[in-house]
């Protein structure tokens, strides 16, 4: 499945432009000069730099009716909404984040919504540049072996596909005219690869897998009071974030109680009644805690449970802050910290 095929600029709209008349496709358009993601009707221009917001929710949706209720009949309908649609232009870390995120609601007892929502998901992802803001090479998230049906390499006059599953392969025979890859093209992804790891301005200053070790003995270092205090608690990294995945589940009630439906929601941890529970406690009330938490799910704890860092240095929570907290800036004092210890 590692084959590489060339594939013109020209050969790339026409490609978009069936993908297109079959499928709803989503991916990386600019609005305003902005980098966003929209659903995508005609062929476009790949964008190589970090979209702001991540594919999260168009896997796990912002809000989502999950259950329909008959009160008075005592009656409930199960929803589930999935549409088969293609995620184009999904850069690397990206790929890793909704990697962990089916590590996630498959655990256990999966998660249906998600589930059938990935299922009839296509994933094409397409290599980036990094701006001052990326670190996903400190994370091991700038590459991708796996976890896409097709991904494009960018080389001079077009694209090197690379197939990673059968429905890739059998969705570029059909609306795709390929030819096999020159060996001047494949010296092409070793020579973009260089740039790219030259264009790196934030680097974490310990390895990956030393992180989670380095977190564990954080918990009281003086920082999360420091950052906790110019912190707004607004919730903007946990909505730009790719792994963050909380929600809050919500029934709305007809007036006369007789029906409703059951809504599921985006949460964050860093919003104030995030970990209030009955009675009006919060076990969490502070900011400095609540970005404590934070960084250690990112950081320690999820790597304990799924095995895999749930920060993939996408960037964007940097790019979001209002009040400039840096995740990578935090990682690497901590990191001095410890190693002063």
């Amino acid at each position: 499945m590692d084959e590489y095929r060339f594939l013109s600029r020209r050969g790339f709209n026409l490609f978009v432009k069936g993908l297109a008349g079959e499928y709803r496709v989503y991916g990386p358009v600019r609005k305003d000069g902005i980098p966003t993601l929209s659903r995508i009707l005609e062929p476009v221009e790949p964008i190589l730099t970090p979209v702001h917001i991540s594919f999260r929710g168009f896997l796990l949706p912002p809000r989502e009716v999950i259950l329909r209720f008959n009160i008075k009949e005592e009656r409930y309908i199960p929803i589930v909404e999935a549409e088969d649609q293609v995620l184009l232009g999904v850069h690397p870390c990206d790929i890793h984040a909704i990697r962990l995120l089916d590590k996630v609601f498959s655990y256990g007892t999966p998660d249906r919504n998600y589930m059938e929502r990935r299922k009839k998901t296509i994933i094409i992802g397409m290599d980036c540049m990094p701006d001052e803001h990326c670190f996903c090479m400190s994370v091991n998230t700038m590459e991708v072996a796996s976890g896409f049906d097709l991904f494009l390499h960018v080389i001079e006059g077009g694209f090197l596909v690379r197939t990673g599953t059968e429905r890739g392969a059998e969705l570029l025979s059909r609306h795709a005219s390929t030819q096999p890859a020159k060996k001047k093209d494949i010296r092409g992804l070793e020579e973009f690869r260089q740039k790219k790891e030259r264009a790196f301005i934030t680097r974490l200053e310990a390895e990956p897998d030393a992180l989670p070790l380095i977190y564990a003995g954080a918990y009281f270092n003086d920082i999360w009071e420091r950052k906790g205090e110019i912190c707004y608690g607004c919730g903007s990294c946990n909505h730009v974030c790719p792994t963050c995945y909380c929600f809050d589940v919500r029934d709305k009630v007809s007036g006369d109680l007789s029906e409703g439906e059951r809504c599921r929601v985006w949460d964050g941890c860093m919003l104030e009644d995030f970990a209030k529970v009955a009675g009006g406690h919060n076990f969490r009330k502070k900011r400095s805690q609540r970005l404590r938490h934070r960084f250690l799910r990112k950081f320690q704890y999820q790597r304990d449970r799924f095995g895999g860092l749930f920060c993939v240095g996408c960037g964007r929570c940097i790019r979001t802050c209002l009040v400039g907290i840096n995740i990578a800036e935090v990682t690497n004092e901590i990191i001095r910290s410890e190693e002063k210890r």
